[in-house]
């Protein structure tokens, strides 16, 4: 890996207050030192003392009140500096400090998250960790999201230094450090990306964006605190959280640069929203809230054609995106829930139409994600399929684009695929735009710019008989479990994975 840039990095521009999201009420954390976001799809947040305390973590609810305490057994504290969450509802505390660089070993230590929130004592894995260059102060531990690797970054006054773990820790011995990049001098506190894909690296008075280890940073400016030593990035990458130490010690959300978080495989239209030559921008929903005027949220009910049972608790909106969660639970006599949004008598497109959307959708056995979909307003037949997704498929990713007659015995389709590692995704979780423009005599997708599907008329033959009858289309987002197109959940399904997302949903009609 290439080093860190010594030249300055890239300024991001003036960003907006940081406004207080929650304070850590407790008056058991006197030096909150790390943050990490539960592994589960809830507003949960882990913390810990500095050195002096017991080896412990905290859950931190939405108000700032302790909810749960993890006492660690075979662990011990004597320097804690961060905690970050992992693949598989895994929670790693890192015993890294060394102020005095006199330690020969440093530890990392691994639990699994409970998914029901209540105190606990639960058995730690120990990993012991040597540098390869003799003793660092570090306060920064990462773990990527997907793959679980660790690195440290250390802290010092000069440029830092950022070590990589092996990729297979081993308990029983000594895990030997490799040096993979430099970092910006000082650094208290880093995190990843929910994805992956950037990692935020902070200071006492800075942080630092980098769409890679060891890549370009852009400067991010962070508010005055109190020797802050906690970061963490949010899910739907639109900020982080940033802490500090004290009694009573506030927690704010910093907004990110869009030049960081957007994925540059699937970037927003270079002309904006409103600016698409021949049409109107009809709405521009950027999910900040799920308005009820325009969203219907189905709720105790089920498609015939699956496994799971719909919920409202498994859609939401965070961040300024729309979440569905795929969850193994049991509920109206089936095995899992998720979720399903429409705008059924609440609004449509007419026949001619351009509709964009960018989204993320997972890649697990079992789950049928459909991002963005369509049927016509009079319950006739037709529908056209923007993007669904298979995880039964994720050696070889494809996205499915698909048009439709009436359902039933006579029913008939027009399906075309699309390799994910032809948009760079081999593994098809990033985040991609997906568009459709449905005019007179003719259907066409596109993928990250990139022409994926056409359909015109009279191919196929019952084209203009569903597609040119002059209906108007309502519009539907769900992620589907189970099922004879999706398959079932197995084993291999990772839960904490089994979440879709869309940032974004626009439509154009003619000007």
């Amino acid at each position: 890996m290439s080093s860190v840039s010594s030249a300055a990095p890239v300024p991001s521009g003036a960003p907006a207050a940081a406004p207080i999201v929650r304070r850590l009420n407790d008056p058991r954390i006197k030096e909150s030192s790390g943050l990490a976001a539960s592994t589960f799809n809830r507003p949960l947040l882990w913390t810990h003392n500095d050195s002096g305390d017991r080896p412990r973590l905290f859950a931190i609810g939405t108000q700032g009140r302790t909810r749960a305490v993890l006492r660690l057994s075979n662990a011990s504290a004597l320097d804690w500096e961060d905690v970050a969450a992992g693949p598989n509802h895994t929670l790693w505390a890192g015993d890294i400090g060394d102020n005095r660089a006199v330690r020969k070993q440093i530890s990392v230590y691994r639990v699994r998250e409970p998914r029901r929130v209540a105190s606990a004592r639960v058995r730690a894995t120990r990993f012991r960790l040597a540098y390869p260059d003799g003793p660092h102060d570090a306060d920064t531990l990462l773990v990527r999201p997907r793959s679980g690797r660790i690195l440290i970054v250390t802290r010092s006054k000069g440029a830092g230094g950022i070590y990589r773990a092996p990729r297979r820790l081993r308990a029983d011995r000594v895990n030997r450090l490799t040096r993979v990049a430099r970092a910006p001098a000082d650094v208290t506190a880093g995190s990843f990306a929910p994805e992956g894909d950037f990692l935020v690296l902070g200071t006492e008075d800075d942080a630092f964006g980098y769409r890679k280890v060891g890549g370009k940073g852009t400067r991010i400016a962070l508010p005055a605190r109190q020797k802050g030593e906690s970061l963490e990035v949010r899910r739907g990458r639109r900020a982080a959280l940033v802490g500090s130490e004290g009694r009573r010690s506030p927690i704010y959300r910093v907004r990110l640069p869009r030049s960081l978080r957007d994925d540059p495989r699937s970037p927003s239209p270079d002309l904006g929203p409103s600016q698409v030559k021949g049409w109107a921008l009809d709405i521009n929903e950027e999910f900040n809230t799920l308005d009820p005027n325009r969203w219907n949220v189905r709720d105790r009910t089920y498609n015939s054609n699956e496994d799971s049972y719909l919920l409202a608790a498994n859609t939401r909106v965070r961040d300024g995106v729309l979440v569905i969660e795929g969850r193994r639970e049991s509920a109206g006599g089936r095995q899992y829930t998720s979720g399903y949004v429409d705008t059924n008598r609440h609004y449509s497109v007419p026949n001619r139409f351009r509709a964009e959307i960018r989204a993320r959708v997972p890649m697990q056995q079992g789950l049928w994600a459909a991002p963005l979909w369509f049927r016509p307003t009079d319950g006739s037949g037709g529908e056209i399929d923007l993007v669904e997704t298979y995880g039964r498929e994720a050696a070889r990713p494809l996205v499915h684009q698909t048009i439709h007659t009436d359902y039933g015995a006579q029913h008939r389709q027009s399906a075309l695929t699309y390799p994910f590692a032809r948009l760079g995704d081999p593994a098809g979780t990033g985040w991609h735009t997906y568009v459709v423009e449905k005019t007179p005599g003719r259907i066409v997708m596109t993928v990250d710019g990139v022409t994926t599907a056409t359909w015109r008329s009279g191919d196929p033959d019952w084209f203009n008989k569903y597609y040119e009858a002059g209906k108007r289309w309502n519009l539907r987002i769900n992620m589907q479990i189970g099922g004879s197109y999706g398959g079932k959940p197995d084993a291999s399904t990772d839960w904490s994975r089994a979440t879709m997302a869309v940032d974004y949903l626009r439509t154009w009609v003619p000007e």
